[in-house]
């Protein structure tokens, strides 16, 4: 049996020789990168930049036309929802008409009660006229026949004027018979008139129970429900005249002084897709809010794009524009306190570079001072060098392996 203290020492002459056996050879074990760092690089590279600026935005109509009710009352039917398309003189809802035509019943009794009273003034009055004619024709008769007699001696001047008295006394009667009749007739009229008016208004009023669309459009801001009031001292809806929208956003002066019509933003509503879409700056205020001193600046959307009004976006407008820069990506770019810097490679050594900043845009960064176009520039593993480190260049697939 071995003793534990020969047992020690045989391990330890085991673990020393193993150790030599180890470094026999050490230039095998150092293979090539072990000591250097992996990292991956790009040209520092020229080109236009600009200033990014990232604004929330909002789609609105670029004319709006707002749906007031005409007549107060509940809502009996709705035909639109909000974000449909309608067409000018559609039906979008109808209001409650019943206390307006609620006296229409008895006014039209009065209409037909009052006609057929007048009417037979009317009637009664012509039969005046018709006994007035006949009696003309029986005085013009009677003074033919005294005239007739007059002529042969057998009748007397007296009776011929009598006669023709009786014909005058008959043709002023029928004289006053036809006015009977206009009076009659005029009567009638301006009765008729009086109650046909009180009709006609509520008919009026009825008629604004039923809301048309004015314009064509899309319905937005939809606040009126089937069973609710309408009120005519807020908009039930509003339409987007012929479905045109735009963007909305209200920028800073400095913004808005580096933005001009025509210029293309990127735009990503987030409603609609995930992806930006380029858009067109459409106009910009001359003057700002006086409660917020923001200038707003309206873009055109595409005219196909299905969003609802009122939608959110996010709106990048892009200022400063200087065709010519060193720009490289902003994640390469290192901060020891104030100072900047970056790492650059030449015969796989790292060196570091101090630099200077300018604009920053979309991922990228404007170099004004300290690289000048054409370095290796690291921009990966930077974060793990030192000035004059050991580097492996690999690219993105390398690195992963």
């Amino acid at each position: 049996m071995i003793k534990p203290k020969r047992l020690l020492a045989l391990f330890l002459l085991c673990s020393f020789m193993l150790s030599a056996c180890s470094n026999a050879n050490p230039e095998q074990n150092d293979t090539e990168g072990e000591t250097s760092t992996a990292v991956e690089v790009q040209t520092v590279a020229g080109g236009e930049m600009s200033s990014a600026n990232t604004i929330a935005g909002q789609v609105a109509p670029v004319e709006t036309v707002q749906i007031f009710p005409m007549l107060a009352g509940k809502i009996t039917s709705l035909n639109v929802n909000d974000g449909d398309i309608v067409t000018q003189g559609q039906v979008l809802f109808t209001v409650d008409t019943s206390t307006v035509t609620s006296t229409l019943g008895a006014l039209q009794q009065s209409y037909n009660a009052t006609k057929a009273a007048t009417d037979q003034a009317i009637n009664t009055a012509s039969i005046g006229v018709q006994n007035a004619e006949l009696a003309i024709t029986q005085a013009q008769t009677a003074l033919d026949n005294v005239n007739a007699l007059f002529a042969v001696g057998a009748a007397s001047s007296q009776q011929v004027t009598q006669a023709e008295q009786g014909l005058q006394q008959a043709q002023s009667a029928l004289l006053q018979a036809q006015t009977g009749v206009e009076q009659a007739k005029a009567s009638q009229q301006a009765s008729l008139a009086q109650i046909q008016a009180s009709i006609d208004q509520i008919n009026a009023q009825v008629a604004l129970g039923t809301v048309t669309s004015p314009v064509s459009g899309k319905i937005s801001n939809l606040s009126v429900t089937v069973g609710g009031v309408a009120s005519q001292a807020s908009p039930a809806m509003m339409i987007a005249v012929n479905n045109e929208l735009m963007l909305s956003v209200f920028a800073s002066e400095n913004v808005r002084n580096g933005v001009a019509v025509g210029d293309i933003a990127d735009v990503t509503i987030s409603s609609v897709s995930a992806d930006p879409m380029k858009c067109t700056v459409r106009t910009i205020s001359e003057t700002a809010d006086m409660q917020t001193n923001l200038y707003e600046i309206t873009l055109y959307l595409p005219a196909d794009l299905n969003v609802p009004v009122g939608a959110f976006a996010n709106v990048t407008l892009y200022t400063d524009k200087k065709e010519s820069t060193i720009q490289i990506p902003t994640e390469c770019i290192l901060t020891d306190g104030e100072e900047k810097y970056v790492f650059t490679v030449s015969d796989n050594k790292a060196t570091k570079v101090l630099i200077s900043t300018g604009l920053v845009g979309d991922g990228v960064t404007e170099i004004t001072a300290g690289l000048a176009g054409g370095e290796t520039l690291v921009t990966k593993g930077q974060s793990y060098l030192f000035d004059g480190a050991d580097v492996r260049i690999v690219d993105g697939k390398d690195s992963a392996e």
